[in-house]
């Protein structure tokens, strides 16, 4: 019998093979690195989108005052027909009388013409205005340089706490591995006698808290990943796979060292800074922008305005005869504005004052940003020294462990005693995986706030 598929099962068969190979393979498939992770994101940011959008608009708008600076051109025509009526009278001039018939007659006008006009002075502010429009627009390109930046150190934070995690989960899983061996060996010894079922029982509880340490991990792995999805602004319900050989799962003491001598100098990281952060070229733009619109608001106030103008047009009553009659005139107008009830004065103490507002905004962040370098920094010698004492504790437990299985095996020691040393030892484990993975983000953090993070 031969077997055939309906259209929906073909429909459906289809779709799936088209989805294992669309761009969402690289999470199911594929191991995700930082950088694709950063791309990602910054491709489907909303903010990211829209300032670009908003740029574009703005460079239209840039494009628009430029082309004020030039004459204008407008051709106008317009055609009326004009209707006169008035009724029969007579007129008596010296007496006699003369009689005026009734009068009803249509006219036509026709016209044709060409009017330019252009600003020829003004204090310059039309190449100011033009000045003031690359301003906003480079406002703009900071703000989206700031907002991709910013999602960098986002999805930096989030892919750290999946590699963080899954460190995790692999200690988790060795000890639980480990408390499973000491539970068979325990057996090996009740068939021979030297344990009591006791014994068995409790390595079971221990075996299984272990099994429930391990679900645990793996739910806060799991979520972390459903955190670095929601991050990159992509489908929450995809697997993902992270790997990147660029981060490295050690650190020799020498290489800690070396990144902690290089962010000593915290001075130095204040200087790259300033000159480097996104937030503190917004603040100096912000400023750059308000003296250019204070420059403006200033020169209405003093300068006059002069509009240069040119009319050429044609008239006739039939438009066989339009260029019978030509007429043509050109000149200057000024306008110097007196008084306006203090509405120009007032914008341009306006526009001073929110110049001052700005700097000093500017001067709070260059406080704020001292603060942060300086507490980073902390943060990192903090991790350090963590992951210095773990490591050193971890030597230490695991020589407890050793002695404790020993002492156990040979009927010296209870079975208490081997599981508390392997239940230190784990947890030390995970405080040292834990304190590496912060001082590698410490490390991402004062790379962010220095303006230095890489992308």
């Amino acid at each position: 019998m031969k077997f055939t598929l309906n259209p929906l099962t073909k429909i459906l068969i289809l779709l799936t093979a088209l989805a294992s190979i669309l761009p969402g393979r690289i999470f199911s498939q594929d191991k995700l690195k930082l950088s694709e992770a950063v791309n990602i994101a910054m491709e489907n940011s909303a903010t990211v989108s829209n300032l670009r959008k908003s740029l574009q608009i703005q460079e239209l708008s840039t494009g628009t005052t430029r082309g004020q600076l030039y004459p204008d051109l407008s051709l106008n025509a317009s055609w009326s027909r004009n209707n006169t009526y008035s009724d029969g009278t007579v007129r008596f001039e010296n007496g006699a009388p003369i009689i005026i018939p009734e009068q009803d007659s249509w006219i036509n006008s026709f016209r044709l013409g060409l009017s330019t006009q252009v600003t020829v002075f003004d204090g310059f502010n039309n190449y100011s205005k033009v000045d003031l429009q690359k301003e906003n627009e480079q406002s703009i390109k900071i703000d989206l340089d700031k907002e991709m930046y910013d999602i960098a150190f986002r999805v930096n934070t989030a892919y750290f706490d999946v590699l963080k995690k899954e460190k995790i989960v692999a200690a988790n899983e060795e000890n639980l591995k480990d408390s499973r061996d000491q539970l068979e060996k325990i057996n090996e010894f009740l068939n021979v006698g030297k344990r009591t079922i006791a014994d068995v029982y409790r390595q079971d509880v221990q075996v299984a808290q272990n099994e429930l340490a391990v679900e645990r991990s793996r739910n806060e792995l799991n979520k972390s990943k459903v955190d670095l999805l929601r991050t990159m602004n992509v489908s929450v319900d995809r697997d993902v796979a992270i790997e990147d050989e660029s981060i490295k799962s050690e650190l020799t003491e020498a290489e800690i060292n070396l990144i902690l001598e290089k962010y000593s100098n915290t001075d130095l990281l204040y200087n790259q800074a300033v000159q480097r952060r996104y937030d503190y070229k917004a603040g100096m733009q912000q400023i750059n922008t308000s003296k250019k619109a204070y420059e403006i608001d200033n020169k209405s106030v003093y300068w006059p305005s002069i509009i240069g103008f040119a009319n050429y047009s044609l008239n006739a009553a039939n438009i066989n005869e339009l260029t019978g009659s030509r007429s043509f005139n050109f000149g200057l107008s000024m306008n110097y504005p007196i008084f306006q009830g203090f509405s120009l004065s007032n914008k341009a103490q306006s526009s001073e004052i929110a110049i001052k507002q700005k700097q000093e905004n500017l001067r709070l962040l260059e406080i704020q940003i001292k603060s942060e370098i300086r507490k980073a920094y902390f943060d990192l010698e903090t991790q350090y020294k963590q992951i210095d004492i773990l490591m050193r504790n971890i030597k230490s437990s695991e020589q407890d462990k050793l002695l404790s299985e020993e002492n156990y095996r040979v009927g010296l020691g209870i079975l208490l005693d081997v599981q508390t040393a392997s239940t230190k030892l784990n947890l030390l484990k995970v405080d040292l995986i834990n304190a590496y993975y912060d001082f590698l983000l410490a490390e991402r953090q004062l790379q962010y706030y220095t303006g230095d993070l890489s992308y």
